[in-house]
């Protein structure tokens, strides 16, 4: 080849020391190991895993932005942090039962064409809404009703999930997995609000929501184009019945040391610990004065620390130790509430949801990690169930907020909230011999 006159001395007049050099480093390169990635993309090799993350990706997209778009309708229909609340507690409901289902399910059947289901139906819920606002009839009690069957559906989504990742993924990258699929999540925390904001502002919230129908078709199609996992393996002819499976499920939890104790921490935190969230659009509208934009930039920002906080966890992973970073999360993001509270400067507001972010993510990643550990493959489903459950009850959180702040008012409100969910987690920790040594 075309190096060959340089490592021949017969062929070209070439100094001695030269010689010597090109050939040793030339020799060194052929003995060299070869460079392999870093781990966390090793995880994209995993067949499906790509088409995996690019749907929940898209799912969170259209999750976060009806939130925010049903946040942002009802306060215009009602003018009451109360009824934003309230609208958004509608969800939980079906989520405090349907999920224990699910999770049985999933433990038998293609995890696939159940993911896929939950996005075509919250389609269909989203072209209903539009339509309604396009006709001008929107009501209250449609968005009530609404809010209902979107929970409905969505309580299949979350157990069905995990166990779908597990499917997928070995054991020992499952942490680095976790936090890439909630890297993809954070997308949508940092889309989906802004696209709610440009398009209410620019075209109307009908629009919003037909193109929020459109995300959730296009999330359908990656998952039903993703790898089937392991799921085929629990179709055997001797599968329990659902009844069975639902009793091994909460004797399995039961049974546990550290599940029950985990469950009651996540529920807990999720209902008296977010209460933020339904007060962001008062104070994007009347207290920031910075409007619909406003209202998604503050959204976003949150999903940006969220990401930030999700590529840290992907790149340099978890210990394995993981109730200290529960903790000190907890305290960023009650002190976060409490800066965000009394805040009447927009740039100091954003810092503030930026930094909760952050913090944020780092005691999701670590409570799902938990829960992972607590879960056999067999009981997988059923296990993640619980942790659905709890996850689950974030809406009842809104209405906890919205229904707290028309008694006592914002101020308060947060105060209450930051002070009503790190001391259970020291609780937890407190009565719990395994959780200390989590």
């Amino acid at each position: 080849m075309f190096l060959a006159p340089i490592i021949e001395p017969n062929t070209h007049p070439i100094s001695e020391p030269y010689l010597t050099v090109t050939s040793r480093s030339r020799t060194n390169r052929a003995h060299s190991p070869r460079r392999r990635p870093p781990r966390v993309l090793r995880i994209f090799a995993i067949p499906g895993f790509a088409r995996l993350l690019a749907s929940e990706a898209l799912f969170d997209i259209g999750a976060v932005a009806r939130t925010a778009l049903q946040s942002w309708v009802m306060y215009d229909l009602t003018g009451s942090n109360l009824w934003v609340g309230i609208v958004s507690g509608m969800r939980a409901v079906p989520i405090l039962v349907f999920p224990i289902f699910a999770g049985a399910i999933a433990d038998r059947f293609d995890k696939r064409k159940l993911l896929a289901f939950v996005r075509i139906g919250l389609a269909i819920v989203s072209v209903v809404q539009a339509i309604l606002i396009a006709l001008d009839i929107i009501e209250p009690w449609h968005m009530l009703a609404l809010a209902l069957a979107a929970g409905t559906v969505v309580s299949f989504a979350m157990p069905t999930f995990w166990a779908y990742l597990a499917d997928l993924i070995p054991a020992r990258s499952l942490p680095r997995a976790t936090a890439l699929v909630m890297m993809g999540q954070n997308a949508g925390e940092m889309a989906g609000p802004v696209i709610v904001g440009w398009i209410i502002a620019s075209a109307g919230a009908d629009w919003a929501y037909g193109i929020v129908a459109g995300i959730y078709l296009l999330g359908a199609i990656f998952i039903l184009n993703a790898s089937k996992g392991r799921y085929a393996a629990s179709e055997s002819e001797d599968k329990p019945s659902y009844y069975k499976s639902l009793k091994q499920g909460i004797a399995y939890a039961r049974k546990s040391p550290v599940l029950p104790w985990l469950f009651i921490m996540n529920a807990s935190v999720n209902i008296t610990g977010v209460a933020i969230f339904p007060l962001m659009p008062e104070y994007a509208t009347k207290i920031l004065d910075v409007g619909a934009v406003g209202f998604g930039v503050m959204s976003s920002v949150l999903g940006v620390g969220l990401a930030i906080g999700s590529i840290t966890i992907a790149v340099f992973g978890l210990p394995r130790r993981v109730m200290p970073i529960i903790i000190v999360s907890s305290f960023i993001w009650d002190f976060g509430m409490i800066g965000f509270g009394f805040s009447r400067i927009y740039p100091l507001t954003l810092a503030l949801l930026f930094i909760m972010g952050i913090a944020g993510m780092f005691w999701v990643n670590a409570i799902t990690n938990l829960f992972q550990r607590e879960a056999t493959s067999e009981m997988r489903g059923r296990v993640m169930s619980l942790y659905a459950i709890g996850m689950g009850l974030f809406p009842l959180g809104w209405t906890f907020g919205g229904t707290l702040s028309a008694l006592i008012g914002n101020e308060p409100t947060l105060i209450i909230s930051a002070i009503g969910g790190t001391p259970l987690v020291l609780l937890a920790m407190l009565l719990t011999p395994g959780l200390r040594r989590s």
